[in-house]
Parts: C-alpha cells; sequence; structure tokens
C-alpha cells in the first residue's frame, strides 16, 4: 500500500460539490484495532440519501473528518484487511460493510466472531449496530469473487425489497391484486418486483419519462407507466401502493385516484418518517405506514424463523445477483470508475440526478 493515502470529502451543503483530501488514519496501531484498505464500493442514490440525512440521523458522525463543513458520504463495499491488533482478525481477511470513500479506515474491533465484526468507536454509536458490522468474505458461504460487484451494489438495497415483500406476503397484500411501486427504475423497487415474480398479484411499475425505456426493458413489471398516467390506470381492483419515491404530491395522486380501491400504502422511506405523512389533509384513503427491514426481521426472531429466513434470503439473494449481471441479458451494465477525481464526478451525477439507471457504478481505489 502506498504511503500517500487520499479520501474523498463531500461539501455538507451542496452534496455535488467534492474534494480530495490527505486521508490522516495512522499507521500505528493500538490493541484491538484493525486497520481496513478499501478497494471497491457501489456508488448509488442510496449513497445521496445518506449524506441528504447526515445530520439528522447521524451519517455524517460515523466517519469523522475534523471539518464541520465537510463530512465522509458513506458507502458499501469491500476491504482487506491490512494490519491489526485483534485477535481472530488476520492480515489479508477480505471483508465486506460500511465505509468511507477513502484508501483506509481504522476501527476498534469488537464482538469478534467467525462470521465477522464491528466498530466500537464511539462515534458510531448514533446509528444502528448493521451499520457498524462486518463481514469476513471467507465466512459467507454464499460470497463469490465474481460477483463483488453486483453484491456491493445491492447487497444494501436487496435487503429492504426481500423483507418489505415477505411482510407484505405473510399479510396476504392486505387483500390487493395488484401492487402500483413508484420510482421503478430504483435498484430497491426492481428488486422488490423480481421478489414478486411467483406471487398472484399485477405488479405495476411507475416511473419518469426519462428512466421508462430502462423500466420496460427490465421486463420485471407486469406494466409501465410515466407519473403523469396515474390517473389513467384501471380502477375496480384492490390496490396496494409500494411507495419508494416519497413524493407527497404523487401519493395523493395515488390515493385520490384509486380511493377505496386503495387497500394499503407501504412507505419505504427514511426514518424522518414524521415529515412525510403527518397531517395531510389532502391525502384520500389509509394513512401511509413505514416499512423498515428490521421491523421484519424482529418478527422472525419473536416467531423464532429468523435462522430460517435467513438461509431462504442467502440464497435468493444470490440467485439475484447472478440475475442482474446475467451476460445473456443483464439488467444492468456495471462500470468501474477508478480513483477519487472519477468517483467524484459519479458522485455530482447522482446528487444532480442525472445518473444513468442502466449504469452500476462502483469506485475503485487502485492501489
Amino acid at each position: 500500500m502506498s504511503d500517500a493515502r487520499h479520501r474523498l470529502m463531500t461539501l455538507k451543503s451542496s452534496l455535488r460539490e467534492t474534494r480530495v483530501a490527505p486521508d490522516p488514519t495512522p499507521s500505528d496501531l493500538a490493541e484491538g484495532e484493525v486497520l481496513l484498505a478499501l478497494d471497491r464500493f457501489s456508488l448509488t442514490t442510496n449513497n445521496i440519501t445518506y449524506a441528504a440525512y447526515g445530520d439528522a440521523i447521524g451519517y455524517w458522525t460515523v466517519f469523522p473528518t475534523g471539518d464541520p463543513a465537510y463530512g465522509m458520504m458513506p458507502v458499501w463495499g469491500f476491504a482487506d484487511i491490512a494490519a491489526s491488533r485483534a485477535e481472530g482478525l488476520e492480515v489479508g481477511a477480505r471483508v465486506f460493510g460500511y465505509f468511507p470513500m477513502a484508501d483506509t479506515l481504522l476501527v476498534q474491533a469488537e464482538k469478534i466472531s467467525r462470521g465477522g465484526f464491528a466498530d466500537a468507536s464511539p462515534w458510531r454509536k448514533k446509528v444502528p449496530d448493521i451499520y457498524n458490522r462486518y463481514v469476513l468474505c471467507a465466512a459467507d458461504r454464499n460470497y463469490e469473487k465474481a460477483l463483488e460487484n453486483a453484491e456491493a451494489l445491492f447487497r444494501p438495497l436487496f435487503v429492504t425489497s426481500y423483507t418489505a415483500v415477505d411482510f407484505l406476503r405473510d399479510a396476504g397484500f392486505f387483500g390487493a391484486k395488484r401492487i402500483v411501486i413508484s420510482s421503478a427504475s430504483s435498484k430497491t423497487a426492481y428488486g422488490s418486483a423480481w421478489c414478486l415474480e411467483n406471487d398472484e398479484v399485477e405488479v405495476v411499475a411507475l416511473t419518469g419519462t426519462r428512466n421508462r425505456a430502462f423500466v420496460e426493458g427490465l421486463g420485471a413489471y407486469d406494466a409501465v407507466h410515466g407519473y403523469d398516467e396515474v390517473e389513467s390506470l384501471p380502477t375496480g381492483v384492490p390496490t396496494l401502493y409500494l411507495d419508494l419515491a416519497g413524493d407527497a404530491d404523487l401519493r395523493r395522486r395515488v390515493h385520490a385516484h384509486f380511493g377505496d380501491d386503495l387497500k394499503y400504502d407501504c412507505l419505504v422511506g427514511s426514518t424522518q418518517s414524521d415529515s412525510f405523512t403527518s397531517g395531510d389533509p389532502e391525502l384520500v384513503g389509509p394513512k401511509p405506514v413505514f416499512f423498515f427491514a428490521a421491523t421484519c426481521l424482529d418478527q422472525h426472531r419473536e416467531r423464532g424463523t429468523l435462522h430460517d429466513f435467513y438461509d431462504r434470503f442467502l440464497a435468493d439473494q444470490k440467485t439475484f445477483f447472478e440475475r442482474v449481471v446475467d451476460p445473456a441479458s443483464p439488467w444492468i451494465r456495471i462500470v468501474e470508475h477508478r480513483g477519487f477525481e472519477a468517483i467524484a464526478d459519479v458522485v455530482r451525477d447522482l446528487a444532480d440526478g442525472v445518473s444513468d439507471p442502466a449504469e452500476g457504478a462502483i469506485g475503485v481505489i487502485d492501489r
């Protein structure tokens, strides 16, 4: 590893603005510390969401910069252990987890097991434990080196897709025979559509004009409609709204159009839930209910079915990874962007909302 380390910092007041700065991570480790060398990670609108709620939810605190104007935008990716003073964590081991866009990350390892470990650094306590855990790839029987890019892109999102569908299926889709999914070009949306493939419900996509051709090309939905076509959708069918757009005006239009046919509104969104739904006098029909993957997992834990759920989920997740990069008919083309300057360009496009949904962007740090 080069002695010259760098990091990409984001201006909190304008997420499209970044700068490359020295990475001050020390090389001398204290007892229990582990130095992780990041080499590839996904870049999606999910990362922009983390940054947008960086102060409100605590994402900016996870990777301190020492500069109140700049933060480290969190990403999901793969790294190798470059140095270790933690028993059971060997140099060279491959890990998957939550990282800053930087050459290295120093963690205080705790809860070490065969499957992974957690970072006990006190500034990480504001976010849920899932963001602080690192998976040891050697212990993951579903891990494949060839699928790393797909895993980096979809693993943080597919768990939401899968658990949301699991929850809705367990509830009998609240009596609905049709599911309308907004933001249909998003990875979480078409991950949900893939999970619904064998269910006896019609899956309808709502998307913007710019992304319509991409959504239609997926073949994951029974029908694809633009946002301007909501009022022309057929009524008379019990309908469930899976809201991945979080757009208040669109939600009002969906509710007003379907009226009594709308049986449930499942809002997959920010933890700042009240700001989206409270006190909306124009909303007709059922009140939106926020869905969180953790809620579904807690229910499985209470029923004693969590182990079986994870066995099913991990196997299906791998099948989904293989599907999206199937050489015969890939849903996305994976593009590797090497170096922080190229990565900064991707961040700017994501922040500006002009990224191509057909591209799966992977940031690569060359060693």
